[in-house]
């Protein structure tokens, strides 16, 4: 607790790069924007459906926040595709979004390799890397080329801007707006003034009392994280924080999500004290969530109390989905790195990410 205490030593023990990128999440999604506007989308011709393919948090979580939406925005079947075989069913009607931030990723290459054998229209997006030079070389590939000096893992609101804007123009999502300047159908200023305030009152010169990302990491201190999020939305904030916790605190952590846990996963707290007392819940709510689900979360918590395990609750609020998700995901992504503060270790190390690669990469060839 004392380490989140003094300004000078948080500041002292967060790399300067991931500071930068914290403050400066709110301009992703214009800086995006900018870029996309510049490039034409030539989808003349409609998709029977859609494959995203990409790895690691980024994208993972611009997926669930895509199945997030209301069901009837979405015109076709959109897939994730997280390896590198793909589905039998990709062929010319099939849409393909590719995703490696930095170009490299072979699963995604590889996947790539075989949409254009299996005839599918597809877009790359990245900042360089194999994945341009193909592109580049390929014209049934459309590159999207971006530049960010951050981590893959923190560049969430530029792909989510790409991967909807792309789905929109080829119809696969109706999102739209009267308002030219709308991105997406969304006021992205307004989203980039709330987060612009959230961040500064998550800010390392707020004290504990009022800065919930501190609270939060201070009781996550020690313990493994089991993270519930209450919906499709709460629950992909619920795996950004599980996977910000691992990547940036080196932390193991959990989630799950409501009502899917209830059918399993909770009859896993009726083990032994000893084992219980090495876990903390946190709740990730939605201040607007049917009374169902809202009775559910409190029926949970009800338990966990019997059970002597402890629980805390975060409330998502904002004026729509966009704000409450990302709001949320800021959110996550300061808690992981005090929590990497308090763990005493850099939140921008990636040691045992590259050696599980370069092992790869000596077992198979480049990776």
């Amino acid at each position: 607790m004392k380490s989140l205490e003094n300004e000078r030593k948080i500041l002292q023990s967060i790399p300067d790069a991931m500071l930068k990128t914290l403050y400066e999440f709110p301009k992703q999604f214009q800086t995006a924007g900018d870029t996309i506007k510049k490039l034409k989308l030539p989808f003349r011709k409609k998709f029977k459906n859609s494959l995203i393919i990409g790895m690691g948090s980024s994208t993972n979580v611009v997926y669930r926040l895509i199945n997030s939406m209301d069901i009837d925005k979405i015109n076709i079947p959109v897939f994730l595709c997280s390896r590198s075989t793909i589905p039998s069913w990709v062929n010319e009607e099939t849409l393909i979004v590719a995703v490696t931030h930095s170009g490299n990723s072979i699963e995604v290459i590889e996947a790539v390799d075989t949409a254009l054998k299996a005839g599918a229209n597809i877009v790359a997006i990245t900042t360089g890397g194999k994945l341009k030079e193909k592109a580049l070389s390929d014209d049934r590939i459309l590159l999207i080329e971006y530049s960010v000096d951050i981590l893959s893992r923190m560049v969430v609101g530029c792909i989510y801007v790409f991967i909807t804007n792309i789905l929109n123009k080829a119809g696969a999502l109706d999102i739209c707006s009267d308002e030219k300047e709308c991105l997406l159908g969304i006021d992205w200023g307004e989203v980039e003034k709330v987060l612009t305030t959230l961040s500064k009152d998550l800010s390392p010169d707020i004290r504990i009392s009022q800065n919930i990302a501190k609270r939060t990491a201070i009781n996550l201190f020690g313990n493994i994280p089991v993270i519930y999020g209450s919906s499709m939305l709460t629950g992909t904030i619920a795996y950004r924080l599980k996977s910000q916790i691992c990547l940036n605190s080196n932390n193991f952590a959990h989630f799950n999500t409501i009502p899917e846990l209830d059918h399993d996963e909770i009859a896993a707290w009726g083990m032994g004290h000893d084992l219980r007392n090495n876990y903390f819940v946190l709740f990730i709510t939605d201040k607007d969530s049917k009374e169902e689900t809202l009775r559910r979360v409190e029926i949970l918590k009800g338990i966990l109390f019997e059970k002597k395990i402890n629980f805390e609750e975060i409330i998502l609020e904002g004026s729509n989905d966009a704000i409450k998700g990302f709001s949320g995901i800021l959110l996550a992504d300061w808690i992981s790195v005090y929590l990497a503060v308090m763990n005493k270790v850099d939140p921008t190390s990636s040691y045992l990410l590259d050696l599980m690669k370069s092992r790869f990469a000596r077992a198979s060839g480049p990776y």
